[in-house]
């Protein structure tokens, strides 16, 4: 039997974390996608919509990152477990990253 405490043990810490930063990361990102999208909100210059939409993007693959890396946990030792995420998922939250540090550079410069 397991003595451990819950939080020590490595499944639940997984399952633990990263459901909290998923439903956390994906609060702040969702809406800056939504921002960036909405036809009523108007940012003037087009590479800060950009940089807004990309943060908003990288964001929200970082929360699908840990959501699926905690769904992954819980069914672990299940029939059909469920794979953690490929990288692509980091591949897309990386170039979302670079575009929005991109377009904040040249939002500064001009």
């Amino acid at each position: 039997m397991e003595t451990r405490s819950i939080a020590t043990m490595k499944r639940n810490r997984r399952i633990t974390w990263g459901a909290g930063v998923a439903i956390g990361v994906g609060l702040i990102g969702l809406p800056l996608v939504f921002i960036a999208l909405w036809p009523g909100v108007d940012h003037s210059p087009w590479d800060v919509n950009t940089m807004i939409l990309a943060t908003g993007v990288a964001l929200c693959t970082t929360s699908y990152i840990s959501g699926r890396i905690s769904v992954a946990a819980v069914t672990q030792n299940r029939p059909r477990p469920v794979s953690p995420p490929t990288r692509r998922a980091y591949y897309a939250a990386g170039g979302a990253l670079v575009v929005a540090v991109l377009c904040l550079l040249l939002a500064m410069a001009s």
